[in-house]
């Protein structure tokens, strides 16, 4: 038997706001009843309308802002509040990023009784608030009543896809290409049978891969290359999984074709649905922070654990006698060498596993290390802690996505006997709740 849809009132009403929860919603009570508010801030007043109800909670958007706080500004984009894309572009930027040390700080008390408030964190790494977005994904949807291809976020409460004409938090190529997308999709024969686009960016180069659910006609394929050719965007068809990505603009030379600068001595070539980090002005500074509080030593040996593309691994590898990668992805493993021997690097060996199981018999895990560097998903590195209680190196570096699972790991290590001496906040995603992080720790003598 179907579920029975729960039915609310949709008439605004009004309501205080007293605080704000991890995900930038504000937090209100009425009737004894918790209510989650989209879009507002502690210390308001707004008329709010439910969107959703449950049974220990509610949840509600912002329509009007009666009292506005002090920290509130004009949203950058006229999607907010429709777009789930952003959910912090009502708060000043340098209030969002203290609202993260704030996360980072709570989860680091309540769950590994660590004491690192807002002002005993390492100052923030920054970067500009609009255009930071160099990777994301795209919807597309064509919608019969309204005669159009929409190209954009999916909205917050709806499965819908926005009907936006810019994105101010994409790369500008991008984020200002979105009503010539719609128009270009719209010109084809599968208007209707392109479900996404992923965007990639380089340094010097913006790449689109098109999800093609039916093949393109010779007509759509000259329309593709005609885009990419008058926009300088190179264009990537997807027919099937992320490995049938193939490249349709036609360039000259197709080596290293994608690829990012780090610290003005590596070049770093990917795939179009490679990971790469989102925002290359904090990618930047992360890199550079990390080699500052790992303070390598040309002698001593490093382990680099989710390591990717190498992001971090060929950074170290500069610095350090020798660095091994590990990574569960064989793509990026094998890219990830290619990267060294590009970059001229003989000092790094990779090997893809999946570190989420037993990694007892493993080669990598027979050596000694001096340090080690942890960069794993939201997930975090749960399975790995004992690993590393074992290996016991010197210094570790854990890089963060997810601040509740930085905590729970950390809890670990200093079961193991090491002391967090250094931690705070990046903002690789502003205008989002999203929460990155570094933690450095030492092992007690």
């Amino acid at each position: 038997m179907a579920k029975r849809k729960q039915k609310f009132s949709q008439e605004p009403f009004e309501v205080a706001i007293t605080d704000i929860t991890h995900d930038g919603r504000g937090v209100a009570h009425v009737d004894g009843k918790v209510v989650f508010v989209h879009g507002a801030l502690p210390d308001e007043v707004v008329m709010a309308q439910y969107v959703k109800t449950r049974k220990d909670y509610d949840e509600a958007k912002t329509v009007d802002v009666l009292t506005a706080s002090n920290d509130r500004v004009e949203p950058i984009c006229e999607s907010f509040g429709i777009c789930g894309g952003c959910s912090l572009q009502h708060l000043a930027p340098e209030k969002q990023i203290y609202f993260k040390a704030k996360q980072l700080a709570s989860n680091l008390r309540k769950q590994a009784k660590l004491s690192f408030d807002v002002d005993a964190q390492m100052p923030a790494l920054r970067s500009p608030s609009e255009g930071y977005r160099f990777k994301g994904r795209l919807g597309v949807k064509y919608v019969a009543k309204k005669e159009k291809v929409l190209v954009g976020f999916r909205e917050k409460f709806a499965p819908f896809i926005v009907d936006m004409d810019r994105c101010p938090v994409l790369e500008a190529r991008v984020g200002n290409l979105l009503p010539q997308l719609s128009e270009l999709i719209g010109s084809l024969t599968l208007l209707d049978k392109i479900p996404q686009i992923e965007l990639a960016i380089g340094s010097d180069q913006v790449a689109l891969s098109f999800r093609v659910l039916e093949e393109p006609t010779e007509d759509d394929l000259a329309k593709f290359k005609a885009f990419g050719v008058e926009h300088n965007i190179l264009i990537y068809l997807q027919p099937k999984n992320e490995a049938s990505t193939f490249l349709l603009s036609e360039v000259e030379d197709t080596e290293d074709l994608l690829n990012y600068r780090l610290m003005d001595r590596l070049t770093m070539a990917f795939k179009p649905y490679h990971f790469t980090q989102v925002n290359p002005v904090i990618n930047e500074q992360m890199i550079a922070q990390a080699l500052k509080l790992l303070n390598i030593q040309k002698d001593e040996k490093v382990l680099d654990l989710f390591c990717g593309l190498g992001n971090f691994t060929l950074p170290l590898a500069l610095e350090a006698g020798s660095v091994i990668g590990v990574e569960g992805d064989k793509s990026l493993t094998e890219w990830a060498a290619k990267n060294a021997a590009r970059n001229g690097l003989d000092n790094v060996e990779f090997y893809c596993t999946d570190l989420t199981q037993n990694q007892d018999n493993a080669d990598w895990m027979q050596l000694k290390y001096d340090a080690i560097l942890v960069d794993p998903p939201r997930s975090g590195a749960l399975e790995m802690m004992a690993y590393l209680g074992k290996l016991a190196p010197k210094r570790i570096l854990y890089v963060s996505c997810h601040p509740a699972t930085l905590a729970r790991d950390l809890a670990e290590l200093v079961q193991y006997g090491y002391e967090v001496t250094d931690a705070g906040v990046m903002d690789m995603f502003p205008h989002t709740a999203h929460v990155e992080s570094m933690a450095f720790l030492v092992k007690k003598d």
